[in-house]
């Protein structure tokens, strides 16, 4: 009986995967100094506890509509030049038929800067974007993927978010 009931947490947080996160919420993303800022646009989105962590990733959804944003290290020497292709090849890998479109220069609603591109993959469309802070130290990577059909309010909403990464005042 113990054991069941010690149990009871572990099997709620395997079956209750995803938490729902409110309008206007700000997530901080990555370790430390490099932090990026996510503000939560539109009612209804949910994180997925199991696929998101503040200092690598999080995925949210809301009907029919998937974004994840991750960071991305630039510490180890690549060039941010490399960075579309890595997106690819990350993408491809996902699902090997993936298409990411070239890159365009896109400004951020807070100011950032970085490359946008169209995203297909299983059936949905959207676009992958990679932004960078001032140092381009580090890199967000931010996708939003819909399925056919899906309300378009849900879809810009999901835009609004990807477009709204920033770098808060003081950091890198």
């Amino acid at each position: 009986m113990a054991a069941l009931t010690a149990g009871w947490p572990l099997i709620d947080r395997t079956l209750n995967d995803h938490e729902p996160v409110r309008n206007g919420a700000v997530l901080e993303l990555g370790p430390d100094d490099d932090i990026a800022l996510l503000r939560v646009v539109g009612e209804g989105w949910a994180l997925s506890k199991s696929a998101s962590d503040p200092q690598s990733a999080y995925a949210l959804s809301r009907d029919g509509v998937d974004m994840v944003a991750g960071y991305v290290d630039l510490s180890g020497g690549g060039e941010t030049g490399e960075l579309w292709s890595g997106l690819r090849r990350v993408q491809s890998v996902a699902d090997g038929d993936s298409r990411l479109g070239g890159p365009r220069p896109v400004a951020g609603t807070r100011g950032a800067k970085g490359r946008t591109g169209t995203l297909t993959r299983d059936g949905r469309t959207g676009t992958a974007t990679l932004w960078l802070p001032p140092d381009r130290s580090y890199a967000v990577e931010v996708t939003v993927l819909a399925k056919p059909g899906t309300d378009p309010r849900v879809r810009a909403d999901a835009m609004a978010m990807a477009r709204g990464v920033s770098f808060p005042p003081g950091m890198p």
